[in-house]
């Protein structure tokens, strides 16, 4: 089937529309209308209005991790849509904490507490452990690679639970993988947490022999050096990856670099883009 994405919030600034950092990403798929994230306000519905998208009609929604910048506009969501169910890892909780940002102390960057309790009817919360298929074509892969909570130890993001601090595993993100009609597939990972290279490869796993067509997301290289950004480019190369459309933690550096590396296969984000796969 024809997949169209239309991206309803991120961090370039467009005329028009709202921006802010985070991402939220509308998917025509067939019939169906799927919604990928919230931001962190209500900027991705009043953008929708804009762009002519009917958020009420909207058939699934998907959270692709426990940060605030993906998940607190849910709340705007469940206001407009009454009756689209909001498909998230059983992992997701309201915990996730950072020390980045130029301190050593831990800020939260979670979900806006309480938020998950209140809107608990409308939750499926999805299996960590194994690929979820949310309707033909459309499945939620988790991340299973062993040793994620190191990076996460090592990046400055952590979990807190039962007053316990812990590296991130990332076990809370997923990557959602759409089939397209000509057999490849579209990668949408919104942040890449894990890394470009462990979600690779944790798909390329679970579709054998499948083309990668597109990586959409942020690539999580706003603070990597050219070395590890690199590195990525080397990452989708080397895996076929035809397309890559990135922004919102990619960074401005990353992405320039990216553009050189990979030439004509690197779209930046922004508001209002729209491309058909």
């Amino acid at each position: 089937m024809q997949l169209t994405a239309t991206i309803l919030t991120e961090n370039a600034p467009v005329e028009g529309l709202r921006s802010e950092h985070g991402l939220s990403v509308h998917l025509a798929y067939g019939n169906r209308s799927v919604l990928l994230d919230f931001g962190q306000s209500d900027a991705f519905a009043r953008n929708a209005t804009m762009l002519g998208i009917n958020l009420a009609s909207v058939d699934s929604a998907m959270l692709s991790h426990a940060h605030y910048d993906h998940a607190d506009g849910m709340e705007t969501f469940f206001a407009v849509n009454t009756q689209a169910p909001l498909y998230l890892s059983e992992a997701c909780g309201e915990d996730c904490w950072s020390t980045k940002a130029g301190t050593t102390e831990a800020h939260y960057i979670g979900i806006k507490q309480g938020l998950l309790s209140r809107f608990e009817s409308r939750l499926r919360r999805m299996p960590r452990d194994r690929i979820s298929t949310i309707v033909p074509g459309v499945h939620l892969v988790p991340h299973t690679t062993p040793g994620l909570s190191e990076l996460g130890a090592r990046a400055g993001m952590l979990r807190r639970h039962n007053g316990v601090w812990m590296g991130d595993d990332f076990a809370h993100e997923m990557s959602l993988v759409i089939e397209l009609a000509s057999g490849s597939l579209a990668i949408f990972s919104s942040c890449s947490h894990a890394g470009p290279a462990v979600i690779v490869s944790e798909v390329l796993a679970a579709f054998p022999g499948a083309r990668i067509a597109a990586y959409v997301g942020g690539l999580h290289l706003v603070h990597a050096s050219k070395t590890e950004i690199l590195q990525v480019a080397d990452v989708f190369r080397s895996a076929g990856v035809e397309s890559v459309f990135t922004g919102h933690c990619t960074g401005e550096a990353a992405l320039s670099l990216l553009a050189q590396a990979l030439p004509n296969r690197v779209t930046p984000l922004h508001p209002g883009l729209t491309f058909t796969l």
